[in-house]
């Protein structure tokens, strides 16, 4: 059968997007601390540049071969499931962010990223540059830094948080710790053992990356904190690991009753 022009620029694309994908990887793994986000696009990636490698013999063998029709079939449906999934959440994480709390509130809770060294991570200072922002218009705002010691961390998140924010200015009596915390659920549910001893209603907000906030904010309510987020701006070349990330996150905590 001729090899038609749409067949060959169909194959470059798959080629071409599948590297790219999997070099996506490759070069934020080199950047970021290891996670989900940062693997899901080589393993979205990978059999979309086998498949364009090998394009001639494995659409053969998914043409005439019943095993190569189921195999077809299922890739057709879970990418097609990953897209439509990836396209909601992504929504739902942007419309979360726009939704900024005002100025004045009586606890921020700044969510921990990874550390390097005792340096906070360039996601990590975002968050905390947004932190400084906020908390300049709101003298009387305490700040809870929430973050454990990862097992490739020297120090705690925490403690790598209230160093940098002492440097920049902030007064370190307006800083508390929670250094134990190892996820999103332990942030909210040790910050507010720490909030619930002060006593009193408080108004509470919390600081993450935008493309969290969604997630935080339903991980939150499940802890009894009614909070809005304030969203950090993502780095460029990481937002496609964050937003798959989470895309992955939701998922999992909807399917696991955990939101």
């Amino acid at each position: 059968m001729e090899r038609t022009t749409p067949k060959k620029l169909f194959r470059a694309a798959l080629t071409i997007f599948g590297a790219a994908l999997m070099l996506d990887t490759l070069l934020v793994q080199t950047l970021c601390n290891l996670n989900f986000g940062v693997i899901m696009p080589a393993i979205i990636g990978a059999p979309l540049f086998i498949l364009g490698v090998f394009f001639w013999p494995l659409t053969r063998f998914m043409r005439e071969n019943i095993f190569g029709r189921i195999i077809k079939w299922l890739m057709i449906a879970a990418y097609g499931a990953f897209a439509s999934l990836f396209t909601l959440t992504t929504g739902l994480c942007i419309g979360a962010a726009s939704d900024e709390p005002e100025p004045g509130a009586d606890v921020l809770i700044v969510l921990g990223a990874g550390i390097r060294d005792e340096r906070v991570s360039l996601t990590l200072a975002r968050r905390l540059d947004k932190t400084i922002e906020y908390i300049r218009e709101s003298p009387e705002t305490l700040v809870i830094v929430s973050g454990g010691k990862g097992l490739d961390e020297p120090i705690s998140e925490a403690l790598a948080m209230k160093q940098y924010l002492v440097a920049h200015g902030i007064d370190e009596q307006r800083i508390i710790m929670e250094d134990k915390s190892e996820s999103t659920q332990e942030n909210f549910a040790f910050s507010k053992r720490i909030i619930d001893e002060m006593g009193g209603e408080k108004r509470i907000c919390f600081v993450t990356t935008s493309s969290h906030i969604y997630r935080a904010r339903r991980v939150a309510a499940t802890q009894g904190i009614d909070a809005k987020g304030l969203g950090a701006p993502s780095i460029w070349y990481i937002a496609l690991n964050e937003y798959m990330r989470e895309c992955a996150a939701i998922t999992y905590y909807l399917l696991s009753g955990q939101l």
